[in-house]
This record gives C-alpha cells, sequence and structure tokens, in this order.
C-alpha cells in the first residue's frame, strides 16, 4: 500500500513538474515578446510589483501642498468681484492663473467637490448650469447661521459615520 501510495504521489509531482515547466516557457515567450515591443533587452528577472507613484513636478521634486483654504479663500475672492453668477470653468481658470488650482490628476472633479463643501457651509449657491455667486447675506468666512432655537433642527445628512439610515447595528 505504501508502494502505491508513494506511486500516486510520484505521478502528481511529475504532473506538477511538467505545469511548471509549461507555465516557465510561457512566461519566457511572453517576455520575449515583451521585449521586441518595446525593442530593447528582456530583463532578466520579472520587474517587481509596482508601487504607487508618487505625485513628481518636472523638476524632480514633490509637489508642495497647497495652504489650507487657499482654493476657498481665492473662489471667495474671486465670486465676490463678479457680478453675477460664474461657470466652474471660469472659477478655474482664475485659480490657474493665481497659482492656486488643485493639484490633481482631474482638477474640475476636485473644485467641484470644493464648490459643493462651500455650498452646503452656506458660503456660496448654485444658479443652475454649474453657475456659481456668492450668497447675498454671506461670502464671508463664518460658517452658515444657526438656525432658531424655537424652530425644528434641519437634518442635512441621514447617515452618520459607522451607521446607516434606518438599519441595526
Amino acid at each position: 500500500m505504501a508502494d502505491t501510495f508513494a506511486g500516486q504521489l510520484q505521478s502528481e509531482l511529475a504532473a506538477i513538474q511538467t505545469e511548471i515547466d509549461r507555465l516557465e516557457n510561457k512566461r519566457r515567450l511572453i517576455q520575449e515578446l515583451l521585449s521586441n515591443e518595446s525593442s530593447g533587452a528582456a530583463p532578466s528577472a520579472p520587474r517587481p510589483a509596482r508601487r504607487r507613484a508618487t505625485r513628481r513636478t518636472t523638476g524632480g521634486a514633490k509637489r508642495t501642498r497647497r495652504p489650507r483654504g487657499l482654493i476657498t479663500g481665492k473662489v471667495r475672492e474671486f465670486l465676490g468681484a463678479q457680478s453675477g453668477p460664474v461657470h466652474a470653468t471660469e472659477i478655474l481658470a482664475f485659480l490657474e492663473k493665481n497659482d492656486a488650482a488643485p493639484q490633481s490628476a482631474k482638477p474640475m472633479p476636485t473644485l467641484q467637490s470644493t464648490l459643493q463643501r462651500m455650498k452646503e457651509m452656506g458660503e456660496i449657491e448654485n444658479n443652475g448650469r454649474n453657475r456659481w455667486s456668492l450668497l447675498a447675506g454671506g461670502g464671508g468666512s463664518s460658517p452658515a447661521p444657526a438656525p432658531r432655537s424655537d424652530a425644528p433642527p434641519v437634518v442635512t445628512s441621514t447617515t452618520t459615520f459607522g451607521t446607516r439610515p434606518g438599519g441595526s447595528q
């Protein structure tokens, strides 16, 4: 019985070794194809897993983070100087001109989230079709006025961190 078990293990081991050889041959062929496409020599060893690249400027140094509140301050400044609602692309152009644009791969969505956050704080309003303006009474750095104490509270979100509305915890 031990001989048959050893024989089975030997045959399984041989099958596994055959599969390893087949996969190694396939890897070698793929590596050759890739090296022919890039017209360079094939790497001697497989490349290590890619790490998340850090953002770099053209000079090679890391980008410095914008000061906190720079974008919102410039948006307030720009909208305060306008006579009517302004499209988000004009706001972004102003920010780029003043070296205050969001430093992301896609600055427009980043600006949109900043504008939305300012809207929720009661500083600006969306007048439709992505046109923004300062609120008539506000626009300063102070948050939206507190609701009257005799009025019911206004719920702006039904989700608290870590909970779901109507669900059990």
